[in-house]
């Protein structure tokens, strides 16, 4: 084995950049080559790190023997590099979520590579945070008890479908959705923190009134094989003040976590973990070193409802 991983990126967009820096930044990578159909913005990526640009990823793949490739292309169109690079032989190819678009693009990837024996990441980016981490952890454990019930929102400004590609904003979208887009972060972070629960039902409504050539949002219930429903909604139609909205909440039979990853307006981000009487003070402060030992060190608060009162003490606090 080479003592660094050959590495090209495919697709120069916000994620493609960030993929790129992130792995020129590793000692075990030398990123050799990006490709962009946009010869200038390969160019001035590849001159900010001292690789090879190129307008064409094929040209590229011919002429560099690459261990991995980056593919971060917009949703409608990961087919095309992703079978040319399981083509030129490339053994592991980390691609923006989500697979495709299309059953068709995802059943031919899918073959591709189980017949060359190509390893594919998804890029689902929203496990690696301390708060997804203590999500995971909490759910997990069983802290809350038995999940029963949810709710996640996850939605775009309006400015997402129609100007964050620029002219190209309306032909992409077009091939994409909030299903696509929004929702695959979702459906991947309930089917983590549940597992081994898994989706085995699906009830949704969609609707075409603003936007027309793709949909304005998915309003959906998921079924989980626990038993557990999930209300999950994605609008790309939002006139609101920021780019994202993003809020999650699980309902357990011994306890709630509240989740804000990117607040709307009105609220702060944050998390927070309401758990039962059955865990003691000491319960507490041994799942608090746990997830210190697993590199969680967060600012939140652990409750214990205090129905009498009507107000909420303070047994627990996380310190960053």
């Amino acid at each position: 084995m080479r003592a660094q991983l050959k590495a090209g990126v495919i697709g120069l967009g916000i994620l493609g950049i960030q993929h790129m820096r992130y792995l020129a930044e590793r000692p075990e990578v030398d990123v050799a080559a990006v490709a962009d159909i946009r010869a200038e913005k390969a160019e001035a990526a590849a001159a900010s790190i001292g690789a090879q640009a190129y307008s064409d990823y094929g040209q590229m793949l011919r002429e560099h023997r690459l261990d991995l490739v980056a593919v971060a292309t917009p949703d409608p169109l990961h087919r095309d590099p992703v079978m040319a690079a399981i083509a030129a032989g490339v053994p592991n190819i980390m691609l923006e979520k989500p697979l495709a678009t299309t059953w068709d693009d995802a059943q031919a990837i899918a073959d591709a590579a189980e017949k060359a024996r190509t390893r594919i990441f998804i890029n689902f980016a929203n496990r690696g945070s301390p708060l997804d981490q203590a999500t995971y952890y909490v759910i997990q454990r069983g802290l809350l008890g038995e999940i029963v019930y949810g709710e996640v929102h996850l939605d775009d400004n309006i400015v997402v479908p129609t100007q964050m590609w620029g002219a190209r904003s309306r032909e992409w979208a077009a091939g994409s959705s909030t299903a696509h887009f929004l929702l695959s972060h979702v459906s991947d972070f309930l089917r983590w923190v549940l597992a081994p629960a898994d989706v085995t039902e699906v009830y949704a409504i969609t609707q075409r009134r603003v936007l027309g050539v793709t949909p304005d949002l998915y309003d959906a219930f998921l079924t989980f094989s626990s038993g557990a429903k999930f209300r999950i909604k994605a609008e790309w139609i939002r006139h609101m003040d920021g780019l994202v909205e993003f809020k999650l909440r699980f309902s357990g039979a011994e306890g709630e976590l509240t989740y804000i990853k990117r607040p709307g307006f009105g609220e702060e981000e944050g998390w927070r973990a309401n758990v039962g009487s059955r865990l003691t003070t000491e319960d507490l402060l041994a799942h608090h070193q746990h997830l210190l030992a697993l590199g969680v060190n967060v600012r939140a608060f652990v409750h214990r409802p205090s129905p009498t009162a009507g107000e909420l003490e303070p047994v627990m606090h996380f310190h960053a």
